[in-house]
């Protein structure tokens, strides 16, 4: 009974930073791609924000990481506080934690937005280039999602396969590729 116990106890000691909360494991890999490459993980994440660089940089600067300017960003977009605000809280609560800081800002536990915290799902993935995800949350741009010509997003109606991706079949007078005839031309508008 002792011998399962204490193989039962190794196990969970050895197993414990191997079982890394799902947001940790989230702000480290932001982190990672920080290191690799600090400008492309800037802009990919001013763009997955819709903020100017110089934005991210100086709330990188503040904070001291990426990964915690990612999350005052996703606050901000959460919320709709200002920057000052959530920067405040950030400066004093840091070492408690993002859920407390979540809960001072507005934030209820059991809503979308804490799930998202706890599980680290924001639609952006920092593995990837430009923080494109599978899930179709961002273009490889880190614009909307691509579903192809038209406007919104939206797939093109018309089933028109020309790359332009307007309206229209291309059919009727003036759209053709065809040479004008040999009595045209001159570009000179009517004459009398």
């Amino acid at each position: 009974m002792k011998k399962t116990i204490l193989t039962i106890f190794i196990l969970l000691c050895c197993a414990g930073p191997a079982m890394a909360d799902a947001l940790d494991t989230f702000l480290d890999n932001i982190n990672v791609q920080a290191a690799a490459d600090r400008h492309g993980a800037v802009a990919s994440i001013g763009s997955h924000f819709g903020v100017p660089y110089s934005d991210v940089e100086l709330i990188m600067g503040t904070t001291g990481s990426l990964s915690d300017a990612f999350m005052i960003l996703q606050f901000g977009r959460w919320t709709g506080l200002s920057r000052d605000r959530i920067m405040g809280v950030y400066g004093s609560r840091k070492g408690q934690g993002w859920g407390v800081m979540a809960k001072e800002l507005g934030i209820k536990p059991g809503s979308a937005e804490f799930h998202a915290l706890k599980s680290g799902d924001f639609g952006y993935d920092p593995r990837r280039p430009y923080g494109y995800d599978d899930k179709g949350g961002t273009s490889k741009k880190g614009g909307p999602s691509d579903n192809g010509p038209g406007k919104g997003g939206k797939p093109d109606k018309g089933g028109n396969s020309d790359k332009a991706g307007g309206k229209g079949n291309k059919k009727g007078p003036g759209n053709s590729d065809d040479l004008l005839p040999s009595d045209q031309g001159g570009g000179k508008g009517k004459q009398k």
